[in-house]
């Protein structure tokens, strides 16, 4: 009995010690159930304070997000106001080139202006120099055609009693004496100086305006053949070929038109030496009468042409080698234009010329 009481005080003993222990583990385990729960608490809180920290964070980066690309608006904003100042500035140095140009092109505006202005005081100078150069000049050439009137007619009457005292003494001669080719060398030179009075006589006339036609219908024909007739008389080494006339009634002044006509056909044969013949050739066309007289002479160079129709005008390459003073060709030239026909000239020099002229019909 002492055995099994001490078995079970033994037993008894280690079930106090068995749930002593199971007490104090209980209570462990309470201790650490607590100490989970308050670590649970503060994992809890953690993970709460990690939550509020994470979504700070959030809000911070989105803060920062939202700067950031406020930032780069700005960035932007700058860099387009960057260029737009650029760009006005740009604008700027071209408006300021622009009124430099602008102010230089005003500037020779301002100078070509004051050159227009000397250039018109000089031209009205020389518009009045000019004027009053043509004053002097139509002063001078009335004098001139008042001397040439003077001179003319005081040489007329003395030269017709030198040809009326030539003719006798060609008429009491013989033509076997010695002093007849003298005599008819006098008679050329009365020639020449009858023509060169009559020549004179016509330019002051056509100059004062005093020539006047004496207009009548005649056939063109015998104007042809009466210059051509006239002409042969002296032409000692030229046979002048009519190759073709005009049969038809012109109405114009007979004894102007055979003027024109013998001033070329001697013209003709005086430019022409080497030659020993000149042609003439009339024809009708489109309402004209066109009379052509051509040579095979010196001719004339281009350049001299034009001037040919003037007062007193000499070729000055023949001009010494020739006798002439430069009036038949301004006589005749004025005739045609009374007629209100035109004259036309072709040449090449060392192979001759070719003077026309038309006449309405």
């Amino acid at each position: 009995m002492d055995v099994q009481n001490r078995e079970r005080e033994k037993r008894a003993a280690e079930l106090i010690l068995a749930n002593t222990e199971l007490i104090f583990q209980n209570l462990e385990k309470e201790k650490r159930a607590a100490e989970l729960i308050i670590a649970n608490e503060e994992l809890v809180f953690q993970n709460n304070e990690k939550e509020k920290r994470a979504a700070e964070l959030t809000v911070a980066n989105k803060e920062l997000l939202f700067q950031n690309e406020e930032k780069e608006k700005r960035a932007n904003e700058l860099i387009i106001a960057n260029i737009e100042l650029d760009f006005q500035d740009e604008e700027k140095e071209k408006r300021a080139a622009e009124l430099l140009i602008a102010l230089k092109e005003l500037g020779y505006q301002d100078e070509e202006k004051s050159k227009r202005a000397a250039e018109l005081i000089i031209a009205n100078r020389e518009v009045l120099v000019q004027k009053l150069e043509k004053e002097r000049r139509a002063v001078a050439e009335a004098k001139k055609d008042e001397f040439f009137n003077m001179v003319s007619h005081e040489f007329k009457t003395p030269l017709t009693n030198i040809k009326a005292i030539h003719q006798l003494l060609e008429k009491k001669t013989d033509k076997a004496d010695k002093i007849y080719p003298f005599l008819a060398n006098a008679n050329n030179s009365i020639q020449r100086l009858e023509k060169l009075i009559a020549d004179l006589l016509d330019v002051t006339k056509i100059n004062s305006g005093q020539i006047d036609l004496n207009i009548a219908a005649f056939y063109f024909a015998d104007a042809l053949t009466n210059s051509i007739a006239n002409v042969e008389l002296s032409a000692n080494h030229h046979e002048i070929i009519l190759e073709n006339a005009v049969e038809l009634l012109y109405s114009g002044d007979q004894f102007r038109i055979e003027q024109v006509l013998i001033n070329l056909l001697n013209n003709a044969i005086k430019y022409s030496p080497q030659a020993n013949k000149v042609i003439v050739n009339a024809k009708v066309a489109n309402g004209y009468i066109e009379v052509c007289v051509q040579d095979f002479g010196v001719g004339i160079a281009a350049a001299d042409i034009s001037h040919l129709f003037q007062r007193f005008y000499r070729v000055s390459k023949t001009a010494l080698q020739f006798q002439g003073v430069g009036l038949g060709l301004y006589i005749a030239s004025e005739i045609v234009k009374k007629h209100k026909g035109t004259f036309s000239i072709t040449s090449e020099p060392g192979k001759g010329s070719r003077f026309c002229f038309s006449l309405p019909l």
